[in-house]
């Protein structure tokens, strides 16, 4: 059901506690004073037989003795009691529910059962459950609440919950909402970001994640989820291929730290670093060996020094006394005053060469470190750049980070911290480029090459061979472009593997590293889900040492992990593969040697990313001549600058409600490279004068996590309005959202936008006014016995 009913959970105005008690060791006691202590505005109503009142609340014997149905139920009664009291609130109307009471398998299911015609949510059974600061709401046995902030924590942990949330109270951070997801319950990690993604209050995300259960379903959720705000992924247990789930995260936009002290310094990061805009920092310091165990720790992490400009070098000499060295990491002095402080970290941050700049700060008689931290928060608050602090001491350097706490600024305590969380600002960085970047096209092999090597694999299937012969798997490579030859050649020729295996949640899972001996001893694989492209097999790439160094061998390299990825998308009988070794002489790739070992076809669900829909594809005749109606692909961005290119002003105005000369990166990436599981856009097209391809026109639509309603949008050419081209697109989108088992297509337009309110009218839709001026809104039900 995914995000359905789940503001019940967030905002509710009222809430019962079932199983509330005041004897200390009962769960309900410890939610019970959770909820009057938290200073919810709504109804709390505690339900228990055995009391009267509780905390000066009236309590009440049973659900049918509450004024109406709670929006929210917390129970904490026995397992045997739990499925017939979710059965009875969803009967009266209610619609969110927390089972903190740990259950087995079987009364899980009985719930689930229970609680599903009436579509009531359910977070649990187990676990801790919700807190939401900005709500007044505590709905949980947690020992301690929260501050209002913009950070959400999602944990599958109760344990790591509670943690955060008391070093949180420490540190004075703050959340949006703090969730205890359980494995295997009703809402789970994917339903969670799906909320959080859309949730106005929320501006960045904290994930503790043990496992994964719907693959498709957690990555599509995820990807949303990092367009629109940062998302940091602390990953416990490293039991099978952990490199799978690195992969997982790189590929959702996603940051992943690697420890519990990284994770409450993430938690630092996100909710008060700024983005950086490249990746060479400025170090100042009042002493040189603090400066330089910064400069150190950010070799480690491969990170780079600024290079200071003549300007800023004239500026430092002016406020520096003689002797000291105007070179990064720059050391102010420990005698520094307070003004001090301020003009160098001023000139520094004036410097177009420094991208951020680390403060590390140790105690000194020359200015007591509050007063420096005052004096410099205005200063850094107002910059706009990417700040970070180290106040290293105890009792002295407590003021100071209090100051920068308050003026919300980050600061670490050790300058190894300071500097992991910049690498961290730097890598999400990284994702989120790598999430919008245009990927460029990869020739074609023929059609019927790869029909060929698809019908060879099944015959050999069928006669139920275990693996492909040499002979067979040399003609399936070398139908995808990866001709297999001899020995290869001596001298110092880098040698590569290649391989895919089925990882269990994730699908068929595409790694590159050493090949050969070497590759047998040192793991320098990088790991990859299909489908790909040269965008993202370039980067798996740079994510190896010998990928890094093999700088004139790299494209024909991306090349050859595309084309394997669309072989593992194409025939899903092969169960593992293997390709190694693979070298680049002269400019052509050779492989050496492979095997591939034969299973069950995979269904295409059995992907964690939907490949392209090839099967969607449709040539129809239009206005005399053929037309191609196909899912758009990332590789069609050009032919979209072109296509937005040849727009009257007043239609770009109309469609995308506002005036716009070209379409940004980001939007452009948007725009071509989508989730073909949730979102779809369709494009005709067709070859131009020039014999580039062209687009005509393009209609899309993006589904809610229910499926229930899907909303549309689309434009055609200018100069192409009017002959019927945005009809045929409109159908083929009714289509396919009819096949997929949508309810309703709807979506919005301006007022003055008649084109749009005739196209629903046509298809029998209707238009009604919005409850925002100058709009209206486009309904259509879809039939689907039709489909």
């Amino acid at each position: 059901m995914s995000i359905r009913n789940m503001d019940s959970l967030f905002e509710p105005g009222s809430v019962a506690i079932f199983g509330a008690s005041l004897r200390p060791d009962r769960m309900g006691t410890q939610v019970m004073n959770n909820m009057a202590e938290s200073g919810f505005a709504g109804a709390i109503w505690p339900v228990n037989p055995k009391y009267e009142q509780l905390r000066g609340i009236p309590c009440y014997a049973r659900l049918s003795a509450l004024p109406r149905a709670p929006d929210l139920a917390i129970i904490c009664t026995p397992p045997d009691t739990v499925p017939g009291l979710i059965a009875d609130l969803g009967a009266r109307g209610t619609r969110g529910a927390i089972i903190l009471t740990p259950v087995g398998d079987t009364v899980r299911q009985q719930i689930m059962r229970a609680a599903r015609p009436y579509l009531l949510r359910i977070l649990g059974p187990g676990g801790i459950g919700l807190v939401a600061p900005l709500a007044g709401l505590n709905a949980s046995a947690a020992h301690a609440g929260a501050k209002p902030g913009k950070t959400a924590f999602i944990s599958q942990s109760a344990t790591v919950m509670t943690a955060v949330l008391d070093w949180a109270q420490q540190h004075g951070i703050g959340f949006s909402r703090v969730v205890s997801v359980v494995e295997g319950g009703d809402i789970d990690l994917g339903d969670m970001l799906d909320y959080l993604a859309e949730d106005d209050d929320t501006s960045a995300i904290i994930m503790h994640l043990e496992s994964v259960t719907c693959a498709r379903k957690f990555i599509s959720a995820a990807r949303l989820a990092a367009r629109s705000k940062p998302v940091v992924v602390l990953k416990a247990g490293r039991s099978g291929d952990d490199k799978v789930y690195d992969a997982v995260i790189h590929r959702a936009g996603m940051l992943r730290v690697y420890s519990s002290a990284d994770l409450f310094d993430a938690v630092e990061t996100v909710a008060r670093a700024r983005p950086t805009r490249g990746t060479r920092l400025a170090i100042m310091s009042n002493g040189s060996g603090t400066g330089k165990l910064a400069a150190d720790a950010l070799q480690y992490v491969h990170g780079k020094l600024a290079q200071f400009s003549p300007d800023t070098g004239k500026r430092l000499r002016n406020e520096l006394p003689q002797g000291l060295l105007l070179a990064n990491p720059i050391d102010i002095g420990g005698e520094a005053s307070a003004e001090r402080h301020v003009a160098v970290a001023s000139a520094l941050l004036a410097d177009p060469g420094a991208d951020a700049l680390l403060i590390v700060h140790a105690p000194s008689s020359a200015a007591a470190s509050t007063g420096v931290a005052q004096a410099l928060a205005p200063l850094l608050r107002q910059s706009g750049r990417s700040v970070l602090s180290c106040w290293l001491g105890g009792a002295s350097v407590a003021g100071a980070r209090q100051v920068f706490a308050d003026a919300g600024l980050p600061s670490y305590d050790t300058p190894e911290k300071a500097v992991r969380a910049y690498s961290q600002v730097v890598q999400y960085a990284r994702n989120q480029a790598l999430l919008i970047e245009v990927p460029g096209q990869v020739p074609a092999h023929s059609v019927p090459e790869r029909q060929s090597a698809r019908n060879l694999v099944q015959s050999a299937r069928a006669a139920g061979h275990a693996e492909l012969a040499p002979a067979e798997l040399a003609a399936v490579l070398a139908a995808y472009g990866l001709p297999l030859a001899g020995e290869p050649a001596g001298g110092n020729v880098q040698q590569l593997r290649i391989a895919m295996q089925v990882d269990p949640v994730f699908g068929p899972a595409i790694s590159v590293g050493l090949g050969g001996s070497a590759g047998r001893v040192v793991d320098d694989r990088a790991v990859g889900l299909p489908p790909l492209n040269t965008v993202l097999a370039r980067d798996m790439l740079r994510r190896t040492g010998v990928g890094r160094a093999l700088v004139d061998e790299r494209e024909i390299l991306c090349g050859a992990l595309v084309h394997v990825a669309e072989l593992v998308a194409d025939i899903g009988e092969i169960a593992a593969l293997e390709v190694d070794p693979v070298t680049v002489v002269d400019g052509v790739l050779q492989v050496h040697g492979a095997r591939a070992t034969l299973g069950p076809r995979r269904a295409e669900s059995s992907m964690a990313i939907r490949p392209y829909p090839q099967e969607l594809e449709q040539e129809i005749r239009w206005q005399g001549a053929p037309l191609l109606l196909r899912p758009i692909r990332p590789e069609d961005a050009p032919a979209h600058v072109r296509f937005f290119s040849r727009l009257d002003p007043d239609d770009v105005r109309l469609r995308f409600f506002s005036a716009m000369k070209e379409l940004p990166p980001t939007q452009l990436a948007r725009l071509t490279q989508i989730d073909y599981d949730r979102a779809m856009a369709f494009i005709a097209t067709r070859s131009g004068a020039d014999g580039q391809p062209e687009t005509l026109g393009v209609v899309r639509a993006v589904a809610d996590p229910d499926n229930q309603k899907a909303e549309f949008a689309i434009i055609v050419r200018s100069d192409l309005k009017g002959k019927g081209l945005g009809n045929i697109l409109f159908q083929k989108l009714l289509d396919y959202f009819r096949s997929r088992g949508t309810r309703e297509i709807t979506g919005e337009a301006l007022s003055e936008n008649i084109g749009m309110q005739q196209l629903m009218r046509r298809f029998g839709g209707t238009v009604t006014a919005s409850q925002e001026a100058g709009m209206v809104d486009l309904r259509l039900a879809l039939d689907l016995k039709t489909s």
